[in-house]
C-alpha cells in the first residue's frame, strides 16, 4: 500500500473537499429557513370602518381562523392601535383631538407558500370587499424583492453546490488515482500470477472507502466546531440552523466521501488493470 504520509495527505485533502461541500449545504439550509421565516412574516393590515358592528368584526375574527392561507392574525381595538401609535400620549391626543383617530384593525401574516404578489393581491382584492373594512394595505414591493433575491440566491447556492461536487469528484479521483499509480507495478504483478480483477481490486476500494469514511468525519467535526463557534457568536443561527437538521448534514458527509472514493478507486484500479505493461510507464 501506499506510504503512511501519501495516505495522510490524501485524507486532508479529502477532508478539505468535504469540509466545503459541507459548509456550502450548512448554508443553503440556514438560508431556506430563513427565507421561510421571512416569507412567514409578510401579510397585509385590515383597516375596519369606525363603525363597524361587533358581528362584522366576530365574522372576520372566524374568517382568520379558518382561513388556509393565514399563519396568524392579532386583532387590535381602536383603543389598542391608539396606544402602540401614540404610546402614553395617547390620551392627551383624544382630548385635543375629541375623538380617537385610529381604527380598529387586523394584522394577518400569509403562510410561506401564499407569500407571493399574485396570491397576496387576491387576498387583499377579497378582504377589500367584506362588510366593514374600510381599507386594505400592503407592501408587496416587499414581497417582489424577496421572492426574486430569494431565487437567485437559491440559484447560485445550487451552481456552486454542482461545481463543488464535480470538482471534489475530480479532486478526489486525482488523489486516490496518485495513491493506485504508485502500485501500478504490484497491480500487473498480480495480474501475471492469475489473480482476479475483483481480489486486485477489493484492497483498494476497501482502503478508500476507510479514507472516506475518515475524512468525512473529520470534515463533520470541524464543521460542527464551527456552527458551534457561530452559534455562539450570534446566537440567532440556532433558529435557522438547529442542531437537529446540521446533524443529517455531519451524517450525510461521510457517506458522500465513502461513496466519491469507492467510485475514485474503482475507476483508478480498472485503468490499470486494463493496461499493458508498457502502458505502467505512462
Amino acid at each position: 500500500m501506499a506510504g503512511v504520509g501519501d495516505r495522510v495527505t490524501s485524507t486532508i485533502s479529502v477532508t478539505l473537499v468535504l469540509f466545503i461541500l459541507g459548509l456550502v449545504a450548512a448554508i443553503n439550509i440556514a438560508f431556506s429557513t430563513l427565507d421561510k421565516e421571512l416569507k412567514e412574516k409578510m401579510g397585509f393590515t385590515v383597516v375596519l370602518c369606525d363603525s363597524v358592528a361587533a358581528e362584522s368584526v366576530g365574522s372576520l375574527r372566524q374568517l382568520c381562523a379558518n382561513a388556509p392561507y393565514i399563519s396568524e392574525y392579532k386583532y387590535l381595538s381602536s383603543e389598542d392601535v391608539l396606544k402602540e401609535e401614540a404610546g402614553a400620549d395617547g390620551p392627551a391626543l383624544v382630548e385635543m383631538l375629541g375623538v380617537n383617530p385610529y381604527a380598529p384593525m387586523f394584522d394577518i401574516r400569509v403562510k410561506r407558500q401564499w407569500a407571493n404578489t399574485d396570491s397576496i393581491n387576491r387576498i387583499v382584492s377579497a378582504w377589500s370587499h367584506m362588510d366593514g373594512v374600510d381599507e386594505v394595505s400592503v407592501n408587496t414591493e416587499i414581497v417582489d424583492n424577496l421572492n426574486r433575491n430569494a431565487r437567485m440566491f437559491n440559484t447560485v447556492l445550487l451552481v456552486i453546490a454542482a461545481a463543488l461536487l464535480l470538482i471534489s469528484f475530480v479532486l478526489i479521483n486525482n488523489t486516490v488515482r496518485l495513491t493506485v499509480y504508485s502500485r501500478r507495478f504490484i497491480i500487473h504483478t498480480m495480474k501475471l500470477v492469475g489473480a482476479t480483477d475483483g481480489f486486485i481490486r477489493r484492497p483498494f476500494i476497501v482502503t478508500n472507502i476507510i479514507q472516506g469514511i475518515i475524512a468525512g468525519v473529520v470534515a463533520s467535526g470541524l464543521l460542527a466546531a464551527l456552527i458551534a463557534w457561530g452559534k455562539n457568536w450570534d446566537a440567532a443561527i440556532e433558529s435557522i440552523l438547529p442542531w437537529g437538521v446540521a446533524s443529517i448534514i455531519f451524517g450525510v458527509i461521510p457517506v458522500v466521501g465513502m461513496a466519491i472514493c469507492a467510485l475514485a478507486s474503482l475507476l483508478a484500479t480498472n485503468r490499470y488493470l486494463r493496461a499493458d505493461y508498457d502502458e505502467m510507464f505512462e
